[in-house]
């Protein structure tokens, strides 16, 4: 196991790596030195290069990016709290909690439209197992008037496929489950079909909110993941990178370098 390096010696390596880029790229220049908040480049010498040591740029040198990364995965924000950044965490967790509510909502939504789907076919057509009817049955009952085929019920070609248990998995039922919301000649019982056809309407758009939140929760991780890997990479000190500003005045010209490591 490597020895841990002292502050002072970590230090002056970094400091080593800057004073050699900078050779290399502008041997030709005067070397001034500087501390953080002095001038960055002179106003009388555009040639002369300020070096300026910002300690924040390593602050989160020690800490790990697993853990970082985890914790953003699991609660979006935990990630941003564990390495400093505050107002990023608090925004995450935010919205994140606001996805959940949605979730919640959508979800309870969703449970008591498909109740009152069932209590209307219970009712209103008779299915005495409306019950235990699954979602896609529900949606058949919405479709067809009728499961058994009678005159003046207004019955199309497709349920005789429903009949004949070619339409989906949930058929061909039993006799016992048999629906029937009354003649088309009898407006009331046309009402109560049109109540169900708008409840099962309100179903699919709350299964549809309740998707989207989901999807809202799972995009809400990849960002935070995406968020503390660049805040850990701008605040550990890893890497190195170089950026070439240029300078231009009424009477000189010159060239910032700005070099993250």
């Amino acid at each position: 196991m490597a020895a841990h390096q002292p502050d002072g010696l970590h230090l002056l390596l970094k400091m080593l790596r800057v004073l050699f880029v900078l050779l290399l790229v502008s041997a030709p220049f005067a070397w001034t030195q500087s501390f953080p908040g002095d001038t960055v480049m002179s106003a009388t010498n555009p040639k002369d290069i300020t070096i300026e040591l910002d300690s924040t740029q390593a602050r989160n040198a020690g800490k790990s990016l697993g853990l970082a990364l985890l914790g953003s995965a699991i609660l979006p924000g935990a990630g941003e709290a564990y390495l400093g950044e505050d107002k990023a965490a608090r925004n995450f967790l935010l919205v994140e909690a606001g996805f959940w509510a949605s979730l919640f909502v959508a979800l309870q939504a969703r449970a008591s439209y498909l109740q009152a789907g069932r209590n209307y076919a219970a009712e209103f057509a008779g299915a005495t197992a409306a019950g235990g009817m699954s979602p896609s049955t529900l949606e058949t009952l919405a479709s067809y008037r009728s499961y058994a085929a009678a005159a003046n019920r207004n019955d199309s070609y497709e349920l005789s496929q429903v009949l004949g248990g070619t339409v989906n998995g949930d058929y061909p039922i039993p006799a016992s489950d048999a629906w029937d919301f009354g003649s088309s000649n009898t407006p009331e019982n046309t009402a109560h079909w049109s109540e169900f056809q708008s409840v099962m309407r309100y179903y699919r758009g709350a299964n549809i909110a309740f998707s989207f939140a989901v999807g809202a929760l799972v995009l809400d991780r990849v960002v935070s993941l995406a968020h503390t890997l660049r805040v850990y990479r701008r605040t550990s000190g890893r890497g190195l990178s170089l950026h070439v500003n240029p300078i231009l005045g009424p009477n000189s010209s010159g060239m910032l370098l700005a070099l993250t490591f």
